[in-house]
């Protein structure tokens, strides 16, 4: 009897062992199960399959859709095999082996496709297909000189653009990739300008040469009449401008800036280009009363900050003696948008605006446009009382401006000044009008000059408008000793609450 009992009892736990064994196993299962369905690395399945399929997870592609097998997910030797299903089927799929490196992260090693797939991948209407989009692509690269390196950078394009639509628009979608490489600044425009291999001095002078660009007789940038245009989608805070800062940066790094070379001077002059795309893109796309009110519905649009903090006093020029500020400088965004891919794109964007008015201050305000499309650029038909505007005018910033931001690396911290500040000449009009149309010195340099709008930002603007226009120079005087007793540069609302009673505007005592 005895002996019964204990046999029972080792049966039992041998039983005991083996549900435990597949229960853990089971436990395992769930576990990796979960860890490969992690959406954090469905990029790893996506290039896999992009690697089998060019135009893969589009309606172009032939793999259009993935579900990995829960049943088929398992653990040998160290490594995570499993199964995708291709569009539902359960003929076509991808064999996948995984493999975690020291951090643990995962990384596919082997992807084999089904015969079924491969039959599909080599079937006479896809590769046809592979064909027509080879051909597309070497036709932009013959026409435009780009490198082979944009390839991949189209089919990506045609991914992108095929995933919502159907496969008989594949030809529309080819139609409309090639009219965004004529369009500077364009999602295709860009992709390329990122994924050529060309050096950067020959991407730089490869746009000048799309948009056909030539200095005139009066040092001013004309664009050509059948030269490339920027896309009317190309927004202030588009990608392209960070790779084509990224670009300019990396090809001009010593004292001499953009004075270096023909290209330095046209890339200097066809900044005035950018202003007037970022200034035509706010009026066109956004409502308000004042090119201001526009400017702040396109950063609450795009929840981007402004940056306030940086100094305008070459953007308050005067005839005559001068008096207190009429504008105030705007950069965005204040801080990258960018996150790790290109360089930064911080206060590349400038805007001026006048204070009262809330209209952009610029030269495109006053120059005229001839009837073969080509800007006036004779100084003689300008006259230097019109010419506040051209003097106060906008520019993009190539560099990295400070003002009270804490975010320039210190290799970029002198960038600002050789590609912006010191620079080529401008154009013969702007020489005109600035000869006249002085800056006053800063404050702190024993001159009349202080931003109004600084830390404070809108606060800054909105209590110096509460200012009667009779009582503004007296009190732009105070802000000025103010300034000069507590070196302090904050802007004027912190100045004017500590200064005046809240109520009726009376100095304190």
């Amino acid at each position: 009897m005895k002996k019964v009992i204990l046999q029972y009892l080792a049966s039992a736990l041998t039983v005991i062992l083996i549900l435990g064994l597949v229960a853990f196993d089971r436990h395992q299962n769930q576990y990796l199960v979960t860890k490969v369905n992690d959406p954090e690395i469905s990029y790893i399945y996506q290039d896999s399959l992009e690697n089998l399929d060019k135009l893969a997870l589009s309606r172009a592609g032939v793999i259009q859709s993935y579900q990995i097998d829960p049943l088929s997910v398992r653990k040998e030797n160290g490594k995570i095999r499993l199964a995708l299903h291709i569009n539902h089927s359960y003929d076509m799929q991808v064999n996948l082996v995984l493999k975690a490196d020291i951090y643990g992260d995962l990384s596919v090693v082997e992807a084999t496709p089904s015969k079924a797939l491969k039959l599909a991948l080599e079937a006479e209407p896809y590769q046809k297909r592979l064909t027509l989009i080879s051909q597309k692509v070497d036709a932009i690269i013959t026409r435009d000189h780009w490198d082979q390196g944009i390839k991949p950078a189209y089919v990506a394009q045609v991914r992108s653009k095929m995933k919502k639509t159907s496969l008989n628009q594949l030809d529309k979608v080819l139609q409309k990739i090639d009219q965004e490489s004529k369009e500077v600044g364009s999602d295709t425009y860009t992709a390329f300008f990122q994924a050529s291999k060309l050096p950067n001095r020959d991407k730089l002078n490869l746009v000048m040469e799309h948009m056909q660009v030539y200095v005139d007789k009066y040092q001013f940038l004309q664009l050509g009449k059948s030269g490339y245009k920027f896309s009317k989608k190309l927004e202030p805070t588009s990608p392209f401008y960070s790779y084509f800062r990224e670009a300019i940066m990396e090809t001009y790094q010593t004292d001499l800036g953009l004075g270096e070379d023909e290209l330095g001077i046209k890339l200097h002059l066809f900044r005035s280009w950018i202003d007037k795309q970022s200034m035509d893109y706010i009026r066109a796309n956004y409502k308000g009363k004042t090119d201001l009110d526009k400017l702040l519905a396109y950063s609450k649009d795009k929840k981007i900050h402004l940056d306030y903090t940086t100094g305008a006093s070459y953007h308050n020029r005067s005839l005559g003696d001068f008096t207190y500020p009429e504008n105030m400088k705007i950069q965005l965004p204040q801080t990258s948008v960018m996150g790790p891919y290109g360089v930064s794109n911080s206060r590349f964007i400038e805007f001026i605006v006048n204070m009262y008015t809330g209209r952009f201050v610029s030269e495109w305000n006053v120059y005229k446009k001839r009837k073969d499309g080509s800007i006036d650029s004779n100084p003689k038909h300008y006259k230097i009382e019109d010419g506040a505007d051209i003097a106060d005018t906008d520019s993009a910033n190539y560099g990295l401006s400070k003002g009270l931001n804490a975010d320039l690396p210190a290799y970029l911290n002198n960038s600002h000044t050789y590609l912006d500040v010191r620079h080529p000449a401008d154009n013969a009009i702007r020489r005109k009008m600035v000869r006249k149309w002085k800056n006053a010195k800063n404050v702190l340099n024993g001159g009349r000059y202080a931003d109004i709008v600084k830390k404070g930002g809108l606060k800054d603007l909105e209590t110096w408008r509460q200012v009667k226009t009779e009582d503004r120079l007296q009190v732009y005087n105070a802000y000025l000793d103010y300034i000069r007793s507590n070196l302090v540069l904050n802007g004027f609302d912190s100045f004017y609450q500590e200064t005046y009673k809240p109520q009726g505007g009376a100095k304190k005592d």
